[in-house]
């Protein structure tokens, strides 16, 4: 069942599956996943670490070669599980930007920052001096001081907020509709973490881009997201607006999460965690994949998978929901 709260989708995904070849036969890592953005939407894909956020999200713009994929992932109308390599190069850095994860990690420690930022540019035959003084300009824009001079500088020369702006530009500078952000924040402290949302937000707001915020961290999406999907051992166990979710989760899951989220209106001894530890793709256990871990489960969360129940807000994924309920018992 599919949420009817988008319509008119920019970015379209219908029992999206992905696996990869394991010692046994296919591994899947991600099963029968939707998911809809319209134009200008900002959605958090939530969940802990493991749990396919990240594969799902590679997968719209099928950077990972030794996985299989199946379903339908359709941008603007158009299907991109049947697009060729010519056509999936326009959309990487062009309709689509993505901001990778540990931003060392996604920049080459032996360029500059200005040859990275217009790489996508120059690889669509834009002069060189046209595609660097765009550079510069989305520098000045995402607030690096001294931007025409740091073109020049090399990642180790910038600091962990300094190189994530750098990612942010490299995504931008290609114009997208939309903008899947895999964990910004990861390795940040707070208050750098504060400042790279508030420049996400800014910047998309302005630009009116649809934007896909990839987190474990629910405690960051609240101010920013408009939506929040919960993922959990490659399945879809919760997707809701925000107010809705944060005051009343439908899913133990959900729960689960929103109790480990520290909170400064209330004094707290130990935070609250979720016991056990996610499964392995390899390893992911019959009927419900959360039941191991669930402190309500009844006996068929551990035989049968619980489809998707439509609630008044959203859809969730539980045995204890009803088919009209809005929250569990």
């Amino acid at each position: 069942m599919r949420s009817a709260m988008v319509a008119t989708p920019l970015l379209d995904i219908r029992g999206l599956t992905v696996q990869v070849d394991g010692p046994a036969g296919p591994v899947t890592l991600v099963d029968s996943f939707d998911l809809a953005l319209a134009a200008g939407d900002r959605v958090a894909l939530v969940g802990e670490s493991g749990s396919g956020k990240s594969v799902m999200a590679r997968s719209v713009l099928q950077l990972d070669p030794d996985v299989a994929l199946s379903g339908s992932i359709r941008l603007g109308g158009s299907e991109l599980l049947s697009s060729g390599e010519a056509e999936l190069t326009r959309v990487r850095g062009g309709r689509v930007g993505m901001v990778f994860q540990h931003p060392m990690g996604a920049l080459n420690p032996l360029q500059t920052i200005g040859r990275q930022i217009a790489e996508p540019l120059l690889l669509k035959g834009v002069p060189r001096r046209t595609a660097l003084n765009r550079a510069r300009e989305l520098l000045d824009e995402l607030g690096v001081d001294r931007a025409a001079q740091r073109l020049r500088a090399y990642p180790h020369e910038f600091s962990g907020g300094m190189r994530q702006r750098v990612v942010l530009a490299m995504a931008l500078i290609g114009e997208p509709e939309l903008l899947i952000a895999d964990e910004p924040t990861t390795a940040l402290d707070v208050r750098v973490q504060q400042q790279v949302l508030s420049l996400l937000d800014d910047v998309c707001r302005r630009r009116g881009l649809a934007v896909l915020l990839i987190t474990h961290d629910l405690g960051l999406v609240a101010g920013f997201a408009e939506r929040v999907v919960v993922m959990y051992a490659g399945r879809k166990a919760e997707e809701r607006p925000v107010r809705p979710l944060y005051a009343q989760p439908a899913h133990p899951y959900t729960s689960g999460l929103l109790r480990a989220v520290p909170r400064i209106d209330r004094e707290t001894q130990r935070l609250a965690s979720i016991p056990g530890v996610p499964p392995t793709p390899s390893a992911r256990p019959a009927g419900c994949a959360f039941h191991p871990r669930c402190e309500v489960r009844v006996d068929r969360c551990s035989t049968e998978i619980p489809r998707p129940r439509a609630l008044e807000h959203g859809v969730a994924a539980c045995h204890l929901l009803g088919d009209d309920a809005e929250a569990r018992p």
